[in-house]
């Protein structure tokens, strides 16, 4: 192990180039560095590949250091590590490069961690209250604790041995530097920091490789709108589970389709990179402009591709589609039918009640017309009767 001594840089000319360097590192993503926030806390996690960094660096108690993938002579080109096709019991050799650019000198714990994704789908690490179980146990450093003094750097060796039992597939992690410090929090209270920033570790165990991805308990629920002719919003809540042995990069889409299949509305979900295996992801997603067509159907596809960089394996990861049933019921359309439906009868039962009170005004009409017609017709006979009967008695009485 070399353990490099960088230039003494003081006042101005110091801290021009250690913002020079933080600069590089914010904008290459290489190397890992990072500083206290200015509201610490009692614990925090370490943050593969990114940077931190305070607003006046090398500033009387500030600290900042980098994390690198590196050789014995120092930092080399790699963003990660990054081991394939590693056979159970096989010790593989690296460095990593801890530089303090620190106005004053400090001490630096070297340990790794598992890999996790945590509740956004970020690619993370154990907390440092958490046990490893998988790579986390598999690192050894030459070293476990190096103090640096300002502008000094460390390459430190280590060894990962990947134990007998380990299962085909892809296994993550991550190489940590952390240091240790008092500080005072909003509420003027004293609390430790466990300060960390780690360069993520993955290892590819020789095996059959299973890529596998399914879609869970999901969940709809449909926000109507008082606009009897607008549309509603839907939220849609699912898990995203890695269920195979692969590392997955993912990308999300969901739409809405009406009946006879017309899409109602489309939405695309957050992409995932770095879904470890047996990982899962709870995504919520809102679709607006989602018209309330009664029964409708959900559909969800995930499109799982290997992480940039890695080789093309066989088998190649699957599509996954999940589709389920829902109702949006339109009840101000419903309500409104309702209501025409409802006039359309009233004004027909009206209508025919009129006209049946006229039918039956005009038959009884006809029917009194009838009767007077008869009666006159009567009384016209009986008055005919009754003057040839009168003049018939006349003329026998003459003789």
């Amino acid at each position: 192990m070399t353990t490099p001594r960088l230039p003494r840089q003081r006042g101005a000319t110091a801290t021009a180039a250690s913002l020079l360097v933080l600069a590089a590192m914010m904008l290459t993503g290489a190397p890992a560095a990072a500083a206290p926030a200015p509201s610490p806390t009692p614990s925090t996690a370490a943050s593969p590949g990114t940077a931190a960094q305070t607003p006046t660096v090398g500033a009387p108690g500030t600290i900042s250091w980098s994390v690198e993938p590196a050789t014995a002579k120092g930092p080399d080109t790699r963003k990660t590590y990054n081991y394939l096709g590693l056979k159970p019991g096989v010790v593989v050799h690296d460095y990593v490069a801890v530089t303090n650019f620190s106005p004053t000198p400090v001490t630096f714990e070297l340990h790794a961690a598992d890999g996790l994704n945590d509740e956004a789908g970020e690619f993370g690490l154990l907390a440092a209250d958490q046990k490893s179980k998988d790579v986390g146990t598999w690192v050894s450093f030459a070293k476990e604790s190096v103090n640096l003094q300002p502008n000094e750097r460390a390459n430190i060796a280590f060894t990962v041995t990947v134990p007998s039992s380990a299962t085909p597939g892809d296994h993550s992690g991550g190489v940590i530097a952390s240091t240790l410090f008092s500080a005072t929090n909003a509420q003027a209270l004293k609390v430790s920091v466990d300060r960390r920033v780690a360069v993520p570790l993955f290892i590819r165990v020789a095996g059959p490789l299973h890529p596998a991805l399914a879609i869970e308990s999901v969940s709809t629920r449909y926000h109507g709108t008082f606009n009897p002719f607008g549309s509603g919003g839907l939220d849609v809540t699912y898990t995203v589970h890695n269920t195979g042995n692969e590392r997955l990069n993912l990308s999300q889409n969901l739409y809405v389709t009406g009946f006879f299949g017309f899409t109602l509305a489309r939405a695309q979900g957050k992409p995932l990179t770095n879904l470890v295996p047996g990982a899962t992801y709870q995504a919520t997603l809102h679709l607006d402009r989602v018209f309330p067509a009664g029964l409708m159907k959900l559909h969800i596809t995930g499109v799982p591709v290997e992480p940039v960089g890695m080789p093309v394996a066989e088998p190649r990861p699957e599509r996954v589609s999940f589709g389920a049933s829902m109702w949006a019921t339109p009840w101000l359309l419903i309500l409104i039918f309702v209501v025409l439906v409802g006039a359309f009868l009233g004004v027909r039962w009206l209508l025919r009640s009129r006209r049946d009170r006229h039918q039956e005004t005009v038959a009884a009409a006809v029917e009194r017309a009838r009767r007077e017609t008869v009666e006159q017709l009567r009384r016209k006979a009986a008055a005919k009767a009754a003057a040839g009967t009168g003049g018939g008695a006349g003329k026998d009485a003459s003789g």
